[in-house]
């Protein structure tokens, strides 16, 4: 039985639209070297919100998650948190004083 093909239009570095079978789509990632295989809805969903839908774009800067170092995306999503919580606090304290005084303050959010 041969797989079937699922052709998705994606833009090429030119600008220009390529179409492409997803669904036997190999990529490689530029930091392991290591080939890996999507689901086709997966993979087209995910070079459209993450490369602009440009094929060129996601063959030369994609890295598996694997490769990621799982120290510094632990920091990272601590250092958004951190500073989220730190505009709600401003936004909170800006109420505050408002209450407190009976005029509108503007905090640094």
């Amino acid at each position: 039985m041969k797989k079937q093909k699922h052709f998705y239009t994606l833009l090429n570095s030119a600008g220009n639209e390529v179409q492409i079978d997803l669904n036997n789509y190999k990529i490689t990632c530029n930091k392991t070297g290591e080939r890996k295989r999507f689901y086709h809805k997966y993979l087209a969903d995910m070079i459209a919100r993450k490369y602009e839908n440009n094929i060129d774009l996601f063959r030369d800067t994609y890295t598996s998650r694997s490769a990621a170092d799982p120290v510094a995306r632990k920091r990272e999503r601590l250092e958004s948190r951190i500073d989220r919580l730190f505009k709600q606090i401003n936004i909170l304290k800006g109420e505050l004083a408002e209450l407190e005084t009976g005029t509108v303050a503007f905090p640094d959010a």
